[in-house]
């Protein structure tokens, strides 16, 4: 599953059934994993975050939590690791490799949501024109990847292969 399909998504409470809100962000750690989903809020200066570890399934239509009391309020702040916000913000990010190569930008990044919060992959987009005519790339083995404030740095070194789609 790519992290774009859960934005705009609906979250509902699987007790009550009721609708809490929809996903607006997915907030990452610098090792790769999904820590939190940022849910729109009604209230300004607030943000609505819910756990990875309280969201019990995503499916292509919407987001289940287990109740509507795991949505914690929060006072705004911008966030520091996240997919979309944030001073350092993954999607378009540059990616260079270790030897100063550019390999394009992030355009979104996979994961397993059966399988936990681990970062899986990310998708590269070279421009539109490059993605129509070869397809976007692949790249994976995130342990290889680092990810910095300005750049997404992969270690040419073996385990992380850039594919086209």
């Amino acid at each position: 599953m790519k992290l774009l399909e859960l934005i705009g998504l609906p979250v509902f409470d699987i007790g009550t059934g009721k609708q809490v809100s929809k996903v607006k962000d997915i907030c990452i750690t610098p090792d790769w994993k999904i820590t939190h989903l940022q849910l729109v809020s009604r209230v300004r200066k607030q943000d609505m975050l819910i756990r990875w570890e309280d969201v019990t399934a995503c499916g292509d239509d919407a987001v289940m939590i287990t109740s509507g009391e795991a949505v914690q309020m929060k006072e705004s702040a911008s966030l520091e690791r996240a997919f979309l916000s944030g001073e350092a913000a993954l999607k378009g990010l540059p990616v260079m490799t270790s030897e100063g190569s550019q390999l394009g930008w992030v355009a979104d990044v996979y994961f397993q949501p059966n399988m936990g919060n681990q970062i899986t992959g990310l998708e590269i987009s070279d421009g539109l024109l490059a993605d129509l005519l070869e397809g976007r790339r692949q790249i994976e083995g995130m342990s290889r990847l680092t990810w910095g404030t300005d750049v997404i740095v992969v270690e040419e070194s073996g385990g992380a292969s850039a594919q086209s789609n």
